[in-house]
């Protein structure tokens, strides 16, 4: 499976940056511009959206997909559905790894007996039924909820919108996507992922609870948690200049061979 991958920087460390469910890479570019000087960021089209093909499906043909082109060991940034990837490519390819940053993410996004956290099932069946009812009101509804009750929603929400209309996921990716976040389930994983981690939660967020974050962080050896006052479901947008520090903290931190505080 060819993806599609824009490169922004060309000297230090090497950052993979992993979207959201229906977005693209696009959604990275302004974050990268402020990295770009000190690190080597690559910006992913996962399958089927922004500017990748649909190819292959299900999780681990995703991951296998991201970590077939990079061809270095690197920190990974994954965002909601591209954090599932970056949990998968850690738990399957740890030796690539130099550090894993969770943002907004839930190792088991299904809330259920035994997981208090993350999205109701009906949330999940009834945005796959209006795919095929309404794709456009769907998707721009399902991204909406991700930036309520931030102070920078109506920034965020030009950004999002934007990156729809401008590159619009093929409804099929669309279909995979969510059978992915309604299936992935890295509970029973995070005891074994040994690389330094920075889960990054917004304390607004009503899709990926921050409580629920702290917990997967403390299910992780290595893990650190940083939950970020007054932001929601995208924090590397409503907080992009102090992601930004603490993101470039981290992957110095990965690289030396220590972990931030």
């Amino acid at each position: 499976m060819s993806l599609h991958i824009q490169s922004v920087g060309t000297q230090g460390p090497d950052i993979v940056f992993l979207h959201g469910w229906g977005l693209s890479a696009r959604i990275w570019e302004s974050l990268a511009g402020r990295l770009k000087n000190r690190f080597r960021c690559h910006l992913v089209d996962l399958p089927g959206h922004g500017e990748s093909p649909a190819g292959a499906t299900g999780l681990n043909n995703w991951l296998d997909a991201v970590v077939e082109r990079i061809d270095r060991p690197a920190v990974f940034v994954g965002w909601s559905l591209g954090g599932l990837i970056a949990l998968g490519a850690a738990r399957r390819y740890p030796e690539r790894l130099q550090g894993l940053v969770l943002v907004a993410t839930l190792a088991r996004f299904i809330r259920e007996r035994g997981n208090d956290y993350g999205m109701k099932q009906s949330a999940i069946e009834a945005t796959r039924r209006g795919l095929s009812e309404d794709f456009s009101t769907t998707l721009s509804e399902f991204l909406m909820q991700q930036v309520l009750g931030e102070p920078g929603a109506a920034r965020a929400v030009r950004s999002l919108r934007n990156d729809l209309m401008d590159q619009p996921p093929a409804q099929e990716a669309l279909e995979r996507g969510l059978d992915i976040l309604f299936e992935a389930d890295f509970r029973d994983a995070l005891g074994d992922i040994e690389a330094p981690a920075l889960v990054i939660a917004g304390a607004r967020d009503r899709m990926a609870h921050p409580d629920g974050m702290a917990a997967m962080a403390d299910a992780m050896p290595n893990a650190q948690f940083w939950r970020v006052e007054r932001a929601a479901h995208a924090p590397f947008i409503s907080h992009e200049k102090p992601f930004a520090d603490r993101l470039a903290t981290f992957v110095d931190a990965c690289v030396q061979g220590g972990q931030a505080g």
